[in-house]
């Protein structure tokens, strides 16, 4: 809420008290108290005067004097002069959103982190990089100076509350850079009357089924909100929209060691995004699970192949191996201690070569289960050498721990070879 709602509500109030104050006078029943005992009463005047004093005339009413700089003196000055508590914690949500808002821009314009920069990293990145930079470390410094103020002028459970809210508007905020401001401003407003809407929709309801007529009314406040939208935002606007805030929008954040440009991120995007509707549909249709599971692997060769094309060779091969999920355990912890993403990659080759050498031993018929046997366990040996050699004591250690399960199955020699078992 802006300061002009702020405003708005002051007139508001304004105006109620100046009826108050003007209304016609009520007359109030007289209580008249009989004394004890009869004493002898001064002389009266045998006359009255005909024009009797008027009495004093009430103060004016100036909102100015319910002002304060006080955030707490404010808040019981809107309370004394009968301010119902919900329109007290709006207005004083409204002057707190307001007086940390302009401090949060200051904060931001210093900020030279673009869209693409936080899409494109993942979320190790995001935690290990954005919290050292000055203004990250400013902007966290205002959030728990704002959420104190609100517990501490409204009580704690608003100011939980009125936090997630914030987040929330501030995370939208932040990906729609991209539009103009006085879209942005509008386009909030409009989800911001949606969800007012939804919420007073569901509260009618509570935990009832929804008759067929809350369905159809749910429907058409979904249908208003999109035709609102549709003639807020141009075409273009409304498909980059819907492109950036899909579900799969996110998805180079969960890639670990690629980091897609501009034009990359939209043509995979949009991969993604056809592949997502093409799945939700395979999935409505009535056709065997056999048939489903078939056309949902040709839909994935499908996405590769479009993939292929949309990106270099050399990108291509970064883009599947970061896909690898043994590729992202060992990144994982490489990241931990800063090392680069070419070790991980080593040490991923690494474990490929000994679980390739493994399988050649294990299919070697012309083995003996005891040279076997000691061939696995060299086998393993040299892995653990190697992988200690990539990666460091330390991290290999780490490694080891949380994620080289493999490693103990290396040596471990096939039941048909300890039972006598032929295929």
């Amino acid at each position: 809420m802006k300061l002009r709602l702020i405003f708005a509500l002051s007139v508001a109030l304004n105006a109620a008290l100046v009826a108050a104050i003007f209304a016609p006078d009520k007359k109030m029943p007289v209580v008249r108290h009989e004394p004890a005992a009869v004493a002898a009463q001064p002389e009266l005047p045998s006359a009255l005067p005909s024009n009797p004093p008027a009495p004093a005339p009430w103060p004016p009413f100036r909102w100015n004097e319910m002002v304060s700089d006080d955030l707490k003196t404010y808040r019981e000055n809107l309370r004394a002069v009968g301010c119902p508590e919900p329109t007290v914690h709006e207005i004083m949500q409204a002057i707190i959103n307001e007086k940390f808002g302009a401090r949060r821009r200051e904060i931001l314009a210093t900020a030279e982190d673009s869209y693409w920069d936080i899409v494109r990293r993942g979320d190790l990145a995001k935690r290990q990089a954005l919290p050292q930079t000055g203004w990250a470390k400013a902007l966290t410094a205002l959030i728990a100076e704002r959420e104190q103020t609100l517990a501490d002028v409204l009580g704690e459970e608003t100011s939980v509350a009125e936090q997630k809210r914030q987040a929330q508007r501030e995370q939208r905020e932040r990906s729609r850079e991209w539009l103009p401001v006085d879209k942005r401003a509008q386009l909030a407003s409009l989800e911001d009357s949606r969800d007012q809407h939804f919420a007073e929709w569901a509260a009618a309801f509570g935990s009832r089924v929804p008759t067929v007529e809350g369905q159809a009314r749910l429907e058409q406040l979904q249908q208003e909100f999109a035709d609102a939208r549709k003639a807020l935002l141009t075409p273009e606007e409304q498909e980059e929209l819907q492109l950036r805030e899909s579900d799969v929008a996110d998805w180079a954040a969960n890639l670990p060691g690629f980091s897609p440009s501009e034009d990359e991120w939209r043509s995979l995007t949009t991969l993604r995004f056809q592949l997502e509707q093409a799945q939700n549909d395979l999935a409505a249709r009535t056709i065997s699970e056999d048939e489903k599971q078939a056309q949902q692997a040709q839909l994935q060769v499908n996405f590769d192949a479009a993939a292929q094309q949309a990106l270099s060779p050399d990108r291509f091969a970064q883009y599947q191996l970061a896909n690898n999920e043994q590729y992202q355990a060992l990144h994982n912890v490489t990241q931990r201690y800063g090392l680069p993403d070419s070790v991980a990659a080593q040490a991923l080759q690494a474990r490929q070569d000994a679980q390739n050498m493994a399988t050649q031993i294990s299919a070697n018929s012309d083995l003996s289960p005891e040279n076997q046997q000691a061939a696995l366990n060299l086998n393993q040996q040299q892995a653990r050498q190697a992988l200690s050699q990539i990666l460091g004591d330390e991290t290999f250690s780490t490694y080891e721990k949380y994620g080289g399960d493999w490693l103990n199955s290396l040596n471990q020699v096939p039941a048909k070879k300890i039972y006598g078992i032929e295929e």
